[in-house]
Formats: C-alpha cells, sequence, structure tokens
C-alpha cells in the first residue's frame, strides 16, 4: 500500500509539470517527452481509488454508518472545503492584488456550491466513493470470485469502454435510453475501488500484471500520439482516468505490487511518503505557482519535468513535516 501510494502521489505531480510541454509541436521531441512522462504516470488517481478499494472494503475491517458519516466523511469534507476555500483567496489575493470583504464572501459562496479548485476533483469523487462504501463492502463480504469478475466486466464495459467510444460508429447510432448506460467517472470511481480489492485478494504472476501495466502504456502514449497528429493538437480522449489504457495501467501496477510485494517490510522513507500522499496532493500546485515553471519550460522537457516534478515534492514533504505537528490541521486538514 506504501509503495502503491508512494507512486501514485508521485504521478500526480508528473501529470501536472508534464502539461507545460504539450505547448511544443505535436510530434516534436519536447512534445514527445512531456507525453511520455504524462503517460507513464497517468493511472495515478485510478491508483489512489484502487488502494482505497483494497483498504476499505476489507468485510473484516469495521466500519460502521456512524464511523463513516461521523467521522471519515466529515473529515474529508472538512479538508476540501477548506482547502478549495484556501485556493481561492490565494489567487484572489495574488491576482486582484487584495481581497474585499465582498469577494470573501463571493469566495465562500463559490466554495459551498463547490467550484473549486480544478486539481481537488479527486476529493469529489473520493465523498461519493465513500458514501457508496455500505454498498460496495457488501459486494466484497458476500459476492464470490465470479460474481466479482463478473461485475468488473460490466463496470469495464460501461465505465471505461462504453464512455471512451460513445463517439465512434456503430455506438453513435444509439438513440434514447441506451445513451445513458455508459458511468460518469464519479461512478467509476467506486469499480476501480473495486478492482483494487479484487486485485489484492487474487492477483498473482506478477510478470503478467507487469506486461499489463505495459500494454497500458502503449495504448495511452502511442494512441494519444496517433490521435494527436490526426487532429493537428493534444487530443486527450486516452489520457483520461476511464480510459482503456489508463485502466489497464493502473490495474497492471497494482496487480503487480500486489502480487510482488509479499509480506516485505517497508523502507521508512517510503512509508513517509505514503503518508504525506494527501498533503502533497493538496499543497504542490502552490509550490508549482511559486516555482517560476517558465525556467524549467526553457530547458530539455525529458529531464526537466522530473527535475522539476522533484523540486514540487521536495517542498511538499516539508510542508507536509510542518503541517502535521499543528493538532487540528494534521487531523482535519491533511
Amino acid at each position: 500500500m506504501d509503495l502503491l501510494k508512494a507512486l501514485a502521489i508521485t504521478g500526480v505531480i508528473l501529470i501536472h509539470v508534464s502539461a507545460g510541454g504539450y505547448s511544443h509541436p505535436v510530434g516534436s521531441f519536447d512534445w514527445l517527452s512531456a507525453l511520455f512522462w504524462g503517460s507513464v504516470s497517468r493511472a495515478s488517481v485510478p491508483i489512489f481509488l484502487m488502494v482505497t478499494g483494497a483498504l476499505m472494503l476489507d468485510p473484516r475491517r469495521e466500519l460502521t454508518l456512524r464511523q463513516l458519516w461521523l467521522q471519515k466523511i466529515p473529515r474529508l469534507l472538512a479538508s476540501l472545503l477548506a482547502w478549495a476555500l484556501i485556493y481561492q483567496l490565494w489567487q484572489m489575493g495574488r491576482y486582484d492584488g487584495g481581497i474585499t470583504p465582498q469577494e470573501l464572501v463571493e469566495a465562500v459562496k463559490q466554495v459551498l456550491a463547490f467550484h473549486h479548485q480544478n486539481h481537488l476533483y479527486y476529493l469529489h469523487m473520493a465523498l461519493l466513493v465513500y458514501a457508496l462504501l455500505p454498498v460496495t463492502r457488501i459486494i466484497t463480504a458476500h459476492a464470490d470470485r465470479h460474481t466479482l469478475e463478473y461485475l468488473l466486466i460490466l463496470w469495464a464495459v460501461l465505465g471505461i469502454l462504453y464512455p471512451t467510444f460513445k463517439g465512434c460508429w456503430p455506438l453513435t447510432l444509439l438513440r434514447g435510453i441506451p445513451t445513458q448506460y455508459g458511468l460518469n467517472l464519479a461512478y467509476t470511481g467506486a469499480g476501480y475501488g473495486l478492482l483494487g480489492w479484487y486485485l489484492r485478494q487474487y492477483a498473482a504472476s506478477p510478470r503478467g500484471w507487469a506486461l499489463t501495466g505495459a500494454a497500458g502504456f502503449l495504448v495511452i502514449f502511442g494512441g494519444t500520439i496517433v490521435l494527436s497528429l490526426k487532429d493537428g493538437g493534444l487530443n486527450e480522449a486516452l489520457l483520461e482516468a476511464a480510459s482503456p489504457g489508463t485502466a489497464l495501467l493502473a490495474a497492471g501496477i497494482c496487480g503487480w505490487a500486489f502480487s510482488a510485494s509479499g509480506a516485505r517490510r517497508t523502507m521508512p522513507s517510503l512509508r513517509t511518503l505514503s503518508r504525506a500522499s494527501f498533503c502533497v496532493y493538496l499543497v504542490h500546485p502552490f509550490f508549482q505557482y511559486l516555482a517560476v515553471p517558465d525556467r524549467f519550460l526553457a530547458l530539455p522537457v525529458y529531464w526537466s519535468v522530473p527535475l522539476q516534478a522533484a523540486l514540487l515534492l521536495g517542498l511538499s514533504l516539508l510542508t507536509y513535516l510542518g503541517l502535521r505537528r499543528v493538532p487540528v490541521v494534521s487531523r482535519w486538514l491533511i
């Protein structure tokens, strides 16, 4: 679990940093370098969801409705609203030169209406995944392996394949209710949780899962190149969290980790990064704004992206080490 969370948070930062490289001409070496880093890290959010499922869907783990709605969801919601407001106020102060009482009231309204900074979308998904836990836990407690596999196939068809290819023939011929069969990303997130539990229980053959992950990367990287060259600009269809390549990459990484890890002890540094992952996710955009990305954009993308990602990760970790010493912040916000 620590390894997966460490990989996921590192990948999130790589995704955000590599986005700047897409400003280069499509097909150029710098553009391809940005796409490589953005593709190899594309499974990060699904991995977070799969780790949540692998942990929270364990029937042996007690989770009552009282614990869910009075402890876990309030903490997640408090963190979401607090950081959304912090980002709203920070952007007002940075770009508007100050914050008036009227702007403060408007910022609060925006936060309560869930008009939040884009990268907080994962927390919006997590709230729904948590709310569905009493239902999904019934499935993992009573469904046998074949039933789980049936549900996962149905999820893959409706949550991964259909949304990705609904604009392609012959799906474009559908009308009426069948056009609504597909799951949106928020509900697809619950399926990723179920997939995480399944892989924790049944994943075997590390080599097979490594090949699955490699196939997912090739679908993302190669497919995006082909579609982007055809469109003359970045085509993001295969970069989505619910695209086939991303699902294969996430399943491959998690399947490999669960089947290969055994009872090995986690390195202390890896455990620290795992525990800090939520805080790093929340704070790293601040440092991305402050780290003057233009300086990195002047460097070759193939190494400027990991260099900037390492810088942001280090600064975010230092922030976590400081914030975790503040009792209220440590308990409710990170």
